[in-house]
């Protein structure tokens, strides 16, 4: 049985990727502030912690050894320094969840993991969100892990997550002014992008820490779609035709409607024995369980 700990985890993905850690017969522990609820039990371990304190993390994990560290809420190279410090000898394995953001400036189709190598970004010790941005902080926070990591690591650039718990709502957006006969403003200039189902989030990472694959992981559906398309192919899993404009309010906008490609290769993970779930399958399901929400 492997020890594993989970910093962040109870919101959204971190949920996915605890019950397939615990299908997997992982004894796990997660580490939060401990201000929000979960729902497993005497299932797993928690501790409470400040990520953003370095004393509180060297007091919570002192006398602490895991198998895997999965890191959910790293956000720029300053917490990854904290992370390298206290997990220093106290793990065989480290997982960060990056993002898709590290291509922030990139506008090309099938973005490959060694379009941005992190061994040559360079990294600041400014804390995100005060001194650093997302994108920034994210491409740091990689770059300081690659440069100084005193453990064997995982990177996972994430796309877009879709599901119906998704906190930000992408899905109910767009069934919501599907249902309404709102408009939804598509501009013309937007590209491919790449998205994946939170379950598959919980699986990818799993499967990161658990077999021995290390380096920078591209994650999502092999199927990279465009919004338009997109809310086209949602329009007819609902029976109702979506109202499309190219001009109009920011407020009808999805926020993933931006101009060029954004779409990320994902063969690597494929090539090393995972598969992620194809975007056909999940994505009616999504849209159809969301809109039985919206009915309620």
């Amino acid at each position: 049985m492997k020890n594993v700990l989970l910093m962040g985890g109870t919101n959204f993905a971190g949920k996915y990727l605890i019950r397939h850690l615990l299908n997997q017969n992982c004894n796990v522990t997660i580490a939060t502030r401990g201000q929000a609820e979960d729902s497993f039990g005497a299932a797993i371990h928690r501790i409470k912690f400040d990520r953003t304190n370095l004393d509180s993390m060297q007091n919570a994990f002192a006398d602490k050894q895991y198998d895997v560290v999965f890191d959910q809420i790293g956000y720029c190279a300053a917490s990854l320094a904290d992370a390298c410090r206290v997990f220093a000898g106290r793990t065989s394995k480290y997982v960060f969840t990056s993002s898709n953001a590290v291509y922030h400036d990139m506008n090309k189709r099938g973005i490959v993991e060694t379009d941005l190598d992190p061994l040559q970004v360079e990294y600041r010790p400014g804390r995100y969100p005060d001194e650093v941005n997302y994108h920034a902080g994210k491409q740091q926070a990689e770059a300081y892990l690659a440069n100084n990591a005193p453990f064997p690591f995982a990177s996972a650039r994430i796309p877009i997550v879709l599901g119906v718990e998704d906190p930000l709502k992408r899905v109910d957006f767009l069934v919501r002014r599907i249902l309404e006969h709102q408009p939804i403003l598509i501009p013309p200039d937007c590209g491919l992008v790449s998205f994946i189902e939170v379950d598959d989030v919980g699986r990818f990472l799993a499967w990161l820490g658990l077999s021995g694959v290390t380096g920078v992981y591209n994650g999502g559906s092999e199927r990279c779609i465009d919004p338009l398309e997109m809310t086209n192919f949602m329009g007819r899993i609902l029976g109702v035709e979506p109202i499309t404009v190219t001009e109009g309010s920011a407020d009808d906008r999805p926020d993933y409607a931006s101009p060029g490609d954004k779409s990320m290769d994902v063969s690597k993970a494929r090539q090393d024995g995972f598969e992620f779930t194809a975007f056909d399958q999940w994505f009616p399901r999504v849209v159809k369980e969301t809109a039985k929400l919206y009915d309620t």
